[in-house]
């Protein structure tokens, strides 16, 4: 596959799983959750628990249901472009970020504490 084509198709790629993960964040209990800091956003591109302590059975069913859809999506994505997947979800938690809302929590890497977005 030329380089062009895999670009190309590493957009395409990027644009539909954009647009899924929108779909996946309109859950009004996980958008709540993140707005009072209970879950965040992840660099990996998946939600992690900020607070254990105030996760419910039901909001950790919702973000356990919210990364496995992720990481189907991200797989095919990988599977399309020949990307590794870790640098798939690498490149989506890059792009969730940006879409943070200020006050939401996000981990940038692995061993970095979680922080509030300004």
């Amino acid at each position: 596959m030329s380089m062009l084509k895999k670009i190309t198709t590493w957009m395409a790629a990027i644009f539909a799983a954009t647009t899924l993960m929108a779909a996946w964040a309109a859950d009004p209990v996980v958008d709540q959750a993140k707005a009072m800091g209970i879950i965040g956003e992840k660099y990996d591109g998946y939600i992690g628990v900020v607070d254990p302590s105030r996760v419910t059975p039901d909001l950790q069913r919702r973000v356990d249901q919210i990364n496995n859809g992720r990481l189907a999506e991200y797989k095919s994505i990988a599977d399309k472009t020949g990307v590794a997947l870790a640098d798939v979800g690498i490149g989506m938690g890059e792009k969730l970020f940006t879409r943070a809302k200020s006050g939401e929590m996000l981990k940038p890497g692995p061993s970095d504490p979680w922080a509030e977005k300004p």
